[in-house]
C-alpha cells in the first residue's frame, strides 16, 4: 500500500465518520426546543468598585523619579534611549 492509497483510505474513513455525525445531529435536532425561558440560568451579583492605593497617591509629587509612566510611540522611545532616559538590560531585536 502506497502513501497515497493510505491517505485516501484515511480521508474516506474520516469523511464517512464526520458525515455520520452530522447526519445524526441533523435528525436528532428535529426535536422542538420550547423552553420559553423556563430553564434559563441567570447569575447576578452586586459588585462595588474598590479604590486601590495607586489611585489615592498623588502622581504629581516632585520627589518621584518617574516622570512618565504611560505608553510612548516608537519614535519617542528612540529619543528617550538617545537621551539615556531608558535603562534596558537586553538587546533590542527588530
Amino acid at each position: 500500500m502506497t502513501w497515497i492509497k493510505f491517505t485516501l483510505w484515511l480521508l474516506g474513513i474520516y469523511s464517512i465518520y464526520y458525515a455520520a455525525l452530522l447526519t445524526w445531529d441533523f435528525f436528532r435536532g428535529k426535536r422542538g426546543i420550547t423552553t420559553n425561558g423556563q430553564h434559563e440560568l441567570t447569575f447576578v451579583e452586586h459588585i462595588e468598585p474598590v479604590h486601590s492605593h495607586a489611585d489615592l497617591v498623588d502622581h504629581h509629587d516632585q520627589g518621584s523619579s518617574v516622570v512618565h509612566s504611560g505608553g510612548v510611540r516608537l519614535k519617542e522611545l528612540f529619543n528617550l534611549c538617545r537621551e539615556e532616559s531608558v535603562e534596558y538590560i537586553k538587546a533590542v531585536s527588530f
